[in-house]
């Protein structure tokens, strides 16, 4: 029995600090947005190859899928290019991440970029987005439908974002803005 019970107590303490892990981390919001400068380039050598065409179709998101651009696109990246995924995964490797880590960690920097962002330029959006009948996009075109799908699949993303997360995002903000504004200018 006293056996049973430290193996009962081993299991919930791994089951315990594997959650704990899960926490996403200052360091690893700021080695992301570190990466984000070699990323872009590696992006911009995919779409001059013409790769970026067939990644961008496996990455929408879809109804009932959860939003993960990064994670999405990292495991279509290693579908249909390998070799390119094998250099990915060189490439953020002085980041101190593995492909999978750096996808996971994106997708909830993001996110959580997203909704601070939101919060602070414009909450009004975010309360006429949570409004939205989903019954409306029955009337649109097929093509049109998709998109609406896909662009409520990210609000529902934004809006259930863990503050736990918005907290450490808040750290590399300022950070993130300054790259997405010189994304802007590209």
């Amino acid at each position: 029995m006293k056996k049973l019970l430290i193996s009962i107590g081993v299991f919930v303490f791994a089951i315990t600090n594997a959650f704990a892990g899960d926490a996403l981390t200052e360091d690893q919001a700021k080695r992301f947005v570190e990466s984000l400068d070699s990323v872009n380039g590696f992006g911009d050598e995919l779409e001059a190859s013409g790769k970026t065409d067939r990644l961008a179709i496996d990455t929408q998101p879809k109804a009932g899928e959860k939003f993960m651009p990064y994670t999405k696109a990292i495991s279509a990246l290693k579908t249909n290019y390998p070799a390119d995924y094998g250099r990915f995964a060189q490439l953020i490797k002085p980041h101190g991440f593995n492909a999978d880590e750096w996808s996971g960690v994106g997708d909830r920097v993001m996110i959580a970029y997203l909704a601070l962002h939101m919060q602070q330029e414009d909450p009004q959006a975010m309360a006429m987005l949570k409004q939205m009948d989903r019954s409306m996009l029955d009337n649109l075109p097929p093509e049109l439908k998709s998109q609406m799908e896909a662009s409520l699949v990210l609000v529902e993303a934004v809006q259930n974002a863990p503050q736990a997360d918005m907290k450490v995002v808040s750290t590399v903000k300022a950070e993130l803005d300054a790259y997405m504004e010189k994304q802007q200018k590209q």
